[in-house]
């Protein structure tokens, strides 16, 4: 069970961070800002393992319910220079009660935490923009500031600070947008270091209030850190996966909008095969 946990932990973390809805390419003018309160659940039985095939958890009645309530942030500090923070404030673990499928008996008791989890906060600097283009480099400093001592393993951070560089374009027009990112993540405590992408492209309906989009995210890992190494029991390494996402964002005529967005994943290893629903709130500052 607790090998399964630490598989469990490294793929919501890393799928929750891939949900953030971040403005790739596009640094925030002076003064303005872009604020969002966001909640994203999962439930799962089932895990791609280290040779990408699927299993059951910890037997085929064990679920497990990941909840995250959190906050994310940009700001203009000039027209250049954004500064931008992920806060995941309240972030809840549970496991259901392991019942053996013949026995009907109580093999593994139910477990929960609730905590705070890892802070990112960043910089992103353009680096060029014209005619609709903009470029931008971005780089994000993750903060072990989550739960990694619990004894139920069922943490809320990695444990680690790791340093997040990328390279973000993106190009638009009044009705729809495409971005997109390269990034290579340094990890820290023998965490293999990783590659990162993502590409995003969205249209704007109703009179530019209503937007829907899809993305395409991956991670690519460099299996050059200790593959036993868990961080104090915390996560496992060389974490892989490819996800599909769609959202949705209804923009209210006083910058105050709503969001919807559910992200899976087609293939991985050592990452839940399960899709996260995400809901938020947002307001627009300018």
């Amino acid at each position: 069970m607790k090998n399964c946990l630490k598989l469990i932990l490294t793929s919501i973390f890393i799928i929750t961070t891939f949900s953030i809805g971040l403005a790739g390419g596009w640094p925030q003018p002076k003064g303005n800002g872009f604020f969002k309160l966001d909640f994203t659940a999962i439930h799962a039985r089932k895990l791609y393992g280290a040779d990408g095939s699927i299993f059951n958890l910890n037997g085929a009645g064990t679920q497990l319910g990941y909840y995250n309530t959190s906050f994310y942030g940009e700001y203009g500090i000039t027209n250049r220079l954004t500064v931008v923070s992920y806060v995941p404030f309240f972030v809840r673990n549970k496991v259901n009660e392991g019942i053996g499928a013949i026995t009907g008996e109580i093999l593994q008791p139910g477990l929960s935490n609730n905590s705070i989890g890892d802070i990112d906060l960043g910089l992103r600097y353009g680096l060029f923009s014209k005619g609709g283009v903009s470029i931008a480099a971005l780089l994000f400093l993750g903060l072990p500031t989550g739960d990694a001592t619990n004894e139920n393993l069922l943490f809320t951070g990695d444990g680690e600070f790791n340093q997040l560089l990328r390279l973000e374009a993106g190009v638009g027009a009044a009705k729809w947008y495409a971005t997109g990112y390269v990034g290579f993540n340094n990890r820290t405590n023998n965490f293999s270091d990783e590659f990162r992408y993502e590409i995003e492209f969205g249209h704007k309906f109703l009179n530019n209030q209503l937007i829907a989009g899809v993305k395409l995210a991956g991670i690519k890992s460099f299996n050059n850190g200790d593959p036993t190494n868990g961080g104090n029991g915390l996560f496992a390494n060389n974490v892989e996966f490819l996800s599909p996402q769609a959202f949705l964002a209804y923009e209210f005529k006083n910058n105050f909008g709503v969001s919807a967005q559910i992200a899976g994943v087609l293939n991985g290893q050592n990452v839940l095969a399960a899709p996260s629903v995400s809901f938020g709130v947002y307001r627009k500052l300018n």
